[in-house]
Formats: C-alpha cells, structure tokens, sequence
C-alpha cells in the first residue's frame, strides 16, 4: 500500500520533466534532469556519505540536548534499544524546542524529541516515544527514504511555490486556513491547465488528475507510517506508555477541528488525528 501511495508523487516529477522538455524545449527538461540529480547527489552525499550531523540537526532545526537531557535521552533510548535488540550508537539524539508530543526521525539516523517531551513525560512514557522513532528507522531502510525524498523535490518545489503564494491569505481562522490550503493545492493545477497551448490538452489533463491526488496521497502515506511506527512501539511493549503519552499531551491541546476543518485534517493532514491513534494502540495493544 506504502508504494503505491507514493506514485501519484513519483509520477508528478517526472510528468514535470516532461512539461518541461514538451513546453519549453529538449533543453528545459535536460537542465531540470541536471539540478534534479545533482541535488539528490549532494542531499545523499551530505546525509549519507559524508554526513555532517550537527549541520543536518541545525538545518531541521534541532539542538543538542542540555542540561539533565542527555542523561534522560541516553536512558530512554538505552531501554529501547536493549529491547529490540538494535545496536543505538549509529544513531544522534537531538531536541527540538517545540510545545508539542511530535518526535521526528531525520535522515543520517537523527532522532529528535521535542523539548516538552522530555520536560513532562515520565521516563516509560519518553521511552515510548522514542520506540516510536525507532519504528520510522527500522521500517524503511533510511537510504530508501532519501531517495524518496529526492524523487519527489520537483514536485515538492511546484507545491512550494504554491504554499509561499498561498500564504499570502492571511489568518488563522477556518476561513483563511481553508483558503490557503485551497490555493495551495489549486494554484498547481491552475498552471498545468494554463500550460495547455503548449502541451496540448491530453499531457495537461494527465497533469491535472496526478498533481490533484498527490496530496492526498502523500498525506495519507505520512498517516500510515505514524501508525506503523505506533504498532511497532506496541509490538516492544510500550503500548501503555506511549498511549499515556497521548493521553497527557492531549489534555495540552485544542479542542479537535470541526467542519470543513475536520475534513481538511482527515483528508490532507499528515498525522492521524490523536483520537485514531489512541484507538489503534488500544487494538493493537489487546491480547
């Protein structure tokens, strides 16, 4: 199911490269083929081969931990290591100061908390939460992720773009919130629609339907793979923990989207909401 998510996003960059070279000219395309490998080169080079992972930690924006958290991060993962049987050393245990529960796993085998949660959680519970990010490691080879991640930058570039003009609505409320996703998602479609004098209306509308479901399958690839690492904290035995967890950082949050807002979170939100993930943990988690 992963795979076949991820080919609306493929297939986007690639359609992209084709625009190119049919709109502009053999030359066009060859220039993007160009960046586009000689940015993946480098992206690998930098997290892969030659990594350099204090600049890889500042560039997601991560600090070294402080304080009493190395003790607390080295315990923590300690105990989730010794419990899956995986060697820890190869990976770094970053911070990032946020406010919220989300943990990430970066390229170059970074593991990042945010600093609420080594703040407030209990030892099991941050434990819990880095079995989780052990779950993102080790279901995909961290090499394939990279390349992933390369195969989609045109795509992500176009929806870049889209998003640095979108955000030129203003506010936080339903309305402009909608408005900016609404633009984001839109403004890309609009441009393959006003490329057809160029492409002709066959390749534009074969542009149209893939660049209108890669977010929804992108978003829904992201919530599958929370999930999976969820199951996998589950399946080392920290399915109380990391639900207690969700549990204590939900008492923090706001109350749960409503409407078109609910709608826009289920469909084109990259986390699955904490209600489902409680949920699956509890089904997950019986005998």
């Amino acid at each position: 199911m992963g795979f076949l998510l991820s080919l609306p996003t493929a297939a986007s960059s690639l359609l992209l490269v084709y625009v190119c070279g049919v709109g502009f000219g053999l030359w066009a395309a060859l220039v993007v083929v160009a960046v586009w490998v000689l940015v993946t080169c480098a992206v690998f080079s930098a997290l892969w081969l030659h990594p350099n992972r204090g600049k890889a930690a500042a560039a997601y924006g991560f600090r070294r931990p402080i304080g009493s958290e190395p003790e607390l991060l080295a315990s923590a993962w300690s105990d989730v290591t010794r419990t899956a049987a995986v060697d820890g050393w190869p990976y770094s245990l970053w911070v990032q100061e946020s406010s919220s529960l989300n943990s990430y796993a970066a390229p170059a085998r970074i593991v990042a908390v945010t600093s609420w949660a080594i703040s407030v959680l209990k030892p099991r519970e941050l434990a819990a939460v880095l079995a989780h990010e052990l779950g993102h490691q080790l279901m995909t080879d961290p090499r394939l992720r990279l390349l992933g991640d390369c195969c989609a930058l045109p795509v992500r570039m176009v929806r870049g773009i889209a998003g640095a003009l979108a955000g030129l609505v203003r506010g936080r409320a339903t309305v402009p919130t909608l408005l900016r996703t609404a633009a984001a998602m839109s403004l890309p479609i609009a441009g393959a629609i006003a490329l057809v004098p160029l492409i002709g209306i066959p390749t534009a509308t074969v542009l149209v339907v893939v660049l209108g479901i890669e977010p929804f399958t992108s978003a829904a690839r992201s919530r599958r793979a929370e999930l999976a690492a969820d199951r996998v904290a589950v399946d080392l035995g920290y399915g109380r923990a990391l639900h207690s967890a969700l549990r204590r950082r939900a008492r923090y949050d706001p109350p749960p989207p409503t409407g078109l807002l609910a709608a826009y979170a289920r469909w084109v939100g990259t986390y699955p909401s904490t209600t489902l993930r409680l949920q699956a943990i509890r089904r997950a988690a019986r005998p």
